[in-house]
C-alpha cells in the first residue's frame, strides 16, 4: 500500500520530469499550439505538486492505490516515450495522461 510520502513523491516526479525536460520538449514543439500544450502541461504538473505539498495527503482514502498505480505507470510511459524519441504529439499525449493521473492521485489522497 502506498503511503502519503509515496503519493507526494510520484506527483513530484511527474512535475520534475516535465520541468527537467521542458527545454527539449519546447524545442520539439513546432507550432504555437504544441508550444502552448507543453507549457500548459508543465503549469498543471507544477500546480499539482505545490497543491500536494501544501495538503495533508493520506493513503487511506478510497481509490488512492489505484490512482497511485496509474500515476506511476503514466510517468513510466512518458519516460519510455522520451527514451524512444517519440514525436512531440505522442509525447504530449503521454505527458497529459501523467499530469491527469497526478491530478487524480492528488484528489484521492486529499479526500480522506
Amino acid at each position: 500500500m502506498s503511503s502519503a510520502d509515496d503519493c507526494l513523491a510520484v506527483i513530484q516526479n511527474i512535475y520534475l520530469d516535465a520541468l527537467n525536460n521542458d527545454p527539449h520538449d519546447l524545442a520539439q514543439a513546432t507550432t504555437p499550439v504544441l508550444v502552448a500544450a507543453v507549457q500548459a502541461n508543465l503549469a498543471n504538473a507544477r500546480s499539482n505538486y505545490y497543491a500536494a505539498a501544501a495538503a495533508a495527503l493520506t493513503s487511506a482514502a478510497p481509490g488512492v492505490e489505484t490512482a497511485y498505480t496509474s500515476a506511476q505507470s503514466t510517468l513510466a510511459a512518458v519516460q519510455s516515450a522520451r527514451t524512444a524519441c517519440a514525436s512531440i504529439t505522442t509525447l504530449l499525449g503521454k505527458l497529459n495522461s501523467a499530469t491527469k493521473a497526478g491530478t487524480s492521485l492528488l484528489g484521492a489522497a486529499k479526500a480522506a
